[in-house]
């Protein structure tokens, strides 16, 4: 073989060899890139980074889910994998090093499945203690959501989107209040013409929720002042246990709503009372007019209570004639789940006396 042959065959292999690896470099990257492990969701607001874990705003506060993978690079080393710039967990002192995150520039394409953890539905009735064993906590899809890495986030629960809440619509009321929990599924596609996915990551779900809801992605979005605590259970099944229901059961119900995941009517009259320092056996209840002589932020507030025998509520928002307490303002009600309505569909009927316990604090009481 000649020099030119020669020269003109080394060439040829050269090019080939090239054109070899240019053809398979994105799997030998792939190949190379660090191995995908588990999915997380991370809350971030316009003044708090993302963060895994609970968060407390107030209510209407806006907010974005960010989905992450976490993956692991030569080493060992973790790398997170999210459209977040930057990145917390709850229960680590520091934050993820900014070395460590990356938005996802890789071969196989990335579809985000957004679901809600709730109670399976506004209101269960116990029967007995056996009957809260088979309370679980579900996943619901929300597949009104885009399957993108970033979502902006809702506290709507999604285990009434059964019932007919034309009612809440017509008193013209935008619920961002409440608690809700979120679940992430991150599946990851060949091609995007492929429809099953060859590996899919999920973050914590129900089964892991009872023992993480310190870390669990959580967002309790609240009202201010005394509507704070009664605000946060909107989102949660309600459990009411039967009349004369043993202490063992009462107990494992306060618990239930100590950590969050469920209520009652008890806990919730409960906490009203914890915040404004007293105690059941020493509140002080006495009769209301609710016929326009009581004024708002006066005589009532939002964060009151007002009962009639054993319906009670909490005072919401001034609805009826500006600054007067009377029948067409709003009320927490809690026959069977949470509920918003006004006083004339709760205290309805001749001879009533309701009976107004103050709760939240009045100008002339600092």
């Amino acid at each position: 073989m000649d020099n030119q042959s020669r020269v003109f065959f080394v060439s040829l292999t050269i090019v080939v060899l090239l054109v070899i690896l240019l053809w398979f470099q994105p799997a030998i990257e792939e190949g190379l890139a660090p191995e995908p492990q588990r999915a997380w969701v991370a809350i971030e607001t316009a003044t708090e980074p993302a963060r895994v874990g609970p968060v407390t705003m107030a209510a209407g506060t806006p907010f974005t889910l960010r989905a992450v993978l976490e993956a692991r690079g030569r080493g060992g080393r973790p790398i997170y994998y999210t459209e977040a710039r930057s990145l917390h967990f709850a229960g680590r002192e520091a934050p993820v090093p900014e070395a460590s995150i990356r938005t996802w520039d890789r071969v196989p394409r990335v579809k985000v499945r957004w679901f809600t953890v709730e109670g399976p539905q506004p209101f269960l009735e116990l029967a007995d203690e056996a009957a809260l064993e088979a309370f679980e906590m579900q996943l619901f899809f929300r597949p009104d959501w885009p399957d993108a890495w970033s979502v902006p986030g809702v506290v709507e629960a999604a285990m009434d989107d059964h019932l007919d809440l034309d009612e809440r619509d017509a008193l013209g009321v935008v619920q961002r209040f409440g608690t809700q929990r979120y679940h992430a599924r991150i599946e990851l596609y060949p091609s995007d013409e492929s429809v099953l996915p060859m590996s899919r990551y999920s973050s914590w779900g129900p089964q892991q929720l009872p023992q993480e809801t310190a870390r669990f992605p959580t967002v309790v979005a609240t009202l201010p002042g005394a509507l704070a605590p009664v605000s946060r259970v909107f989102g949660l099944s309600q459990l009411e246990p039967p009349l004369g229901a043993p202490a063992s059961l009462l107990a494992r119900l306060r618990r239930l709503a100590d950590q969050g995941l469920a209520f009652s009517r008890l806990t919730v009259l409960r906490d009203q009372l914890r915040y404004a320092g007293l105690a059941p056996d020493t509140a002080s209840w006495r009769p209301i007019d609710l016929g326009g002589d009581n004024r708002w932020g006066q005589e009532a507030a939002a964060g009151d209570l007002l009962r009639v025998g054993e319906r009670v509520v909490v005072l919401f928002e001034d609805r009826g004639t500006a600054g007067v307490l009377d029948y067409q303002d709003l009320c927490f009600d809690f026959v069977r789940g949470a509920a918003i309505r006004t006083l004339d569909e709760v205290f309805s009927g001749e001879g009533l006396v309701v009976e107004h316990l103050p709760i939240a604090e009045r100008p002339d009481s600092r």
